[in-house]
């Protein structure tokens, strides 16, 4: 028998999933980290040779030249939502947010002509959205009109940092090692109100709402491993692991709230100083590059990122002390990158590509709706121009990355209900470092 906390938590997992923009826990790649890197669609795990090493391959530190200090890349840029009959039939969620993110930050330093050490802070998801929506439905009872008033507030970023090197091993061979701090915060509000008025004096008959609140943070560790051979002067292979993280700690608070008017319908949930946890699977990169140092690269990478599945959150309810959880589930999951550059007077990088960014969701499943997870599988591409002198290295470019898919939505009577969605984002990004 189920029981009405447990009831409620379904009822969670679906406001929280319906949006598709609370918490994109199941695209890796919303966006892509570093600066060669996001000119060439991430296609860089044989290639790198820069503080984008310390992400993709820290193997490619070891091949950098002279030692640097990354000032910047940073992106600039407009994240659109729209999910259909995301707040009942006819009434679509929508949702478009300006953002600034400082994507990279770090330095590299040559030890000698074989090691480079390197210490690089990265921001790969980061979300902020506002929504606000107001909309009149059919009134529930004759003589009566209804108006809906939903307002919701999504800020989801995750930062990693620490060191990282590469040693050259031998004249071809180049390998490489890298531990993170990553760190995630989670903070949305979501609240719906209904106006119920009179339909000739617009005298308020009644008001009921629905609060939920949900916040989080936590700490964990991860690794990578890399490798780059060089077959010929031409042809290099790479290969990057990283491992599955290790949580450390982590707390998170909830709060669901829902007054209709009724004993049957009125419902508290509340938790407070929950576990939580943010858990990456183990990735497996394989890359191939056909170059010619300063002329031009050509390079194509292939990422497996493993299964996983744990709670999300996990605690009991504060009324009833029940214990309860949030439960994350991945799937196996394959992306690809293609990218290339081309150098005009052996300073000026033009660099293109473009990529995958599939979802790990297990999808929408019509028989348990409330439990599903949006599925909104990516595409992007990318394109970049750059200056090069012996000191310094500039480029500006442009990230545009866009996906449909299914997530859960509500019926007119607050049911969960498969519904489209639709992302699209679109990044200028900017970077600048000093060698020296």
């Amino acid at each position: 028998m189920i029981t009405k906390t447990a009831a409620a938590v379904v009822i969670l997992l679906a406001w929280s999933g319906f949006a598709g923009v609370v918490a994109d826990d199941t695209n890796y790649r919303n966006f892509l980290v570093g600066d060669r890197a996001a000119g060439m669609g991430g296609a860089v795990t044989a290639s790198t040779a820069d503080l984008d090493a310390a992400y993709y391959n820290p193997a490619g530190l070891a091949a950098v030249a002279g030692s640097r200090i990354s000032l910047s890349v940073s992106l600039y840029g407009i994240q659109k939502y729209r999910v259909a009959d995301g707040l009942g039939p006819g009434e679509h969620l929508k949702a478009a947010q300006f953002e600034t993110i400082p994507s990279t930050f770090g330095s590299i330093l040559n030890i000698s002509e074989n090691l480079s050490l390197a210490f690089a802070v990265f921001v790969p998801d980061s979300l902020d959205i506002n929504v606000r929506e107001s909309f009149r439905r059919r009134p529930d009872a004759p003589g009566l009109e209804r108006s809906d008033y939903y307002s919701a507030s999504f800020d989801d970023s995750s930062t990693w940092l620490g060191p990282s090197l590469g040693w050259r091993a031998g004249r071809r061979l180049r390998i490489g090692a890298g531990g993170y701090l990553v760190y995630r915060s989670l903070d949305t509000k979501q609240d719906w109100a209904y106006l119920y008025t009179a339909g000739g004096t617009r005298e308020v008959s009644r008001v009921q709402a629905r609060v939920h609140n949900l916040d989080f943070s936590n700490y964990s560790l991860l690794g990578i491993l890399g490798a780059q051979y060089d077959l010929s002067e031409t042809v290099v292979l790479g290969l990057a692991v990283q491992t599955p993280s290790l949580d450390i700690y982590g707390s998170g608070n909830l709060l669901y709230a829902v007054s209709l008017g009724s004993p049957e319908t009125d419902l508290l949930v509340e938790s407070a100083g929950m576990k939580s946890r943010n858990r990456l699977p183990a990735r497996f990169t394989a890359g191939a590059a056909w170059r010619e140092s300063g002329r031009f690269a050509l390079e194509g990478n292939l990422s497996y990122h493993l299964p996983i599945s744990y709670n999300q959150l996990s605690g009991e309810e504060y009324w009833t002390g029940e214990p309860f959880s949030l439960r994350l589930e991945r799937k196996a999951v394959i992306n690809l990158n293609l990218g290339g550059e081309y150098y005009v007077a052996e300073r000026y990088p033009l660099r293109a590509g473009v990529f995958t960014n599939l979802s790990s969701s297990p999808g929408v499943d019509e028989e348990k709706l409330a439990e599903s997870r949006d599925k909104v599988d990516m595409y992007g591409v990318s394109l970049s121009v750059g200056s090069e002198s012996e000191h310094t290295a500039f480029s500006i470019g442009v990230n545009y990355v866009w996906g449909k898919g299914k997530t859960v939505g509500f019926t007119e009577d607050f049911q969960p209900a498969a519904v489209d969605q639709r992302e699209a984002h679109l990044f200028v990004f900017l970077s600048s470092a000093y060698i020296f």
